[in-house]
């Protein structure tokens, strides 16, 4: 402040008499500094004591949020936390190749606390069902015939990030034939690597200590699962674990008139060498992959929760349908339904595909409850009782959206 006195223009005016500068100049430049003390502090003081009230109040106002959130009981959190997942090579099962011919791969994050929890995630992508199909896929979308890089986005935000406090299997779907091959001639193997991992997994102590499992599949992973894990469970049939599954996306519905869904999965199955499980006596065969048929196959003590659209972006497009078809919305919730004897169910009337990978998963909702909360409950949940939210009118589901979600 002193400066700023000292150079005003009265510190260097011309004047006949320095001694009068001398004598005056300091007087005037000491009430000057003093006024401009004193108006400073009135200002700041008032200042920070209503912004420190105000600092006091978010805070208050955050932990009690953070406090009467309904998932808090369950290891949900919003922040973020540093990648650690280590790779697995299939390196001892030479028949568990991706479809590059390079040997697959799945990757572990432990939790820090030594739990006892698992998820077990196979990711989707959809899948190509001939020579053209596939090289096309091989130019386009490398990244899925391969398993050398983990998806960082998917390690960063949605479910894995708010799934702190269980130890995580992750398995890059590199296969393109919904997890069903096993051909040499057309590098399908997607049966070999579903069985290649629970055998290596036999080996990992702390697998072996599971008291929990959760099996995780969206879109061609669900499908995946539909179709293999009928028979895996049957190994489990002795043990006291507690065994879930949660399919995301992956409820297809056999729809009248479909030319890009069921009927490709036709050509698929011949292409791949699909592996059926001895379980599924079903004809035509692709019915093994559909949800109602398949979960008719699974132990009655297994829990299975179906996430899934009324207005699936996937299902609608590749049957070239409009997104707007309540025709096969109302088919889909119907066929939901059905079920639903079996089964919990999570269904908004979304037009997107795929949940749990999104930046803003926790907050979709049906009549104001959260995918977030539904999912804490079915957790807890010991009986098996089912939980179903269907937005049956279509206009209750809340569907936050942002833009760098669109690739999921």
């Amino acid at each position: 402040m002193t400066s700023s006195v000292s150079s005003s223009p009265l510190s260097y005016s011309p004047t006949p008499s320095p001694e009068l500068i001398k004598t005056r100049l300091p007087r005037k430049s000491y009430h000057i500094e003093i006024g401009l003390i004193i108006l400073f502090l009135c200002l700041t003081i008032p200042s920070l004591f209503f912004l420190t009230l105000i600092y006091r109040r978010q805070t208050t106002i955050i932990s009690t949020t953070s406090i009467s959130t309904p998932t808090t009981d369950f290891p949900f959190s919003k922040s973020s936390f540093q990648t650690n997942f280590y790779r697995k090579s299939l390196v001892n099962y030479p028949q568990a190749r991706c479809m590059d011919n390079s040997i697959a791969s799945y990757y572990i994050r432990l939790a820090t606390n030594h739990t006892s929890r698992w998820l077990i995630y196979f990711d989707g992508g959809w899948f190509c069902y001939s020579k053209e199909s596939c090289h096309f896929r091989r130019i386009y979308s490398p990244n899925l015939m391969t398993s050398t890089n983990i998806n960082e986005r998917q390690s960063r935000i949605g479910i894995f990030s708010s799934l702190k406090q269980y130890n995580i299997i992750y398995a890059p779907y590199c296969s393109s034939d919904l997890w069903s091959g096993s051909s040499n001639k057309t590098h399908s193997h997607g049966y070999d690597i579903f069985q290649a991992i629970f055998d290596d997994l036999k080996s990992d102590q702390h697998f072996q200590e599971a008291k929990q499992i959760i099996f995780t599949g969206f879109s061609a992973g669900g499908l995946g699962l539909f179709l293999n894990l009928p028979n895996l469970l049957t190994k489990f049939s002795s043990s006291n674990i507690d065994l879930r599954v949660i399919i995301d996306s992956g409820w297809f519905i056999d729809y009248p008139g479909s030319i890009n869904g069921i009927s490709k999965i036709n050509e698929g199955i011949t292409y791949w060498n699909t592996q059926f499980p001895s379980s599924c006596q079903l004809k035509p065969q692709y019915r093994c992959f559909l949800g109602s048929e398949a979960i008719r196959l699974f132990p009655s003590r297994v829990s299975i929760l179906i996430i899934q659209s009324l207005f699936d972006q996937t299902q609608l497009h590749l049957d070239r349908l409009n997104y707007n078809s309540e025709d096969f919305s109302l088919k889909l919730l119907e066929n939901l339904r059905q079920s639903s004897n079996r089964i919990s169910i999570f269904a908004p009337a979304c037009s997107l595909h795929g949940f749990l990978f999104r930046s803003l998963w926790s907050q979709f909702d049906i009549e104001q409850r959260t995918l977030a909360s539904v999912l804490n409950v079915w957790l807890k949940r010991k009986k098996r009782t089912h939980l179903q939210l269907i937005d049956h009118h279509f206009d209750s589901s809340f569907c936050p959206q942002r833009e760098d979600d669109d690739e999921i």
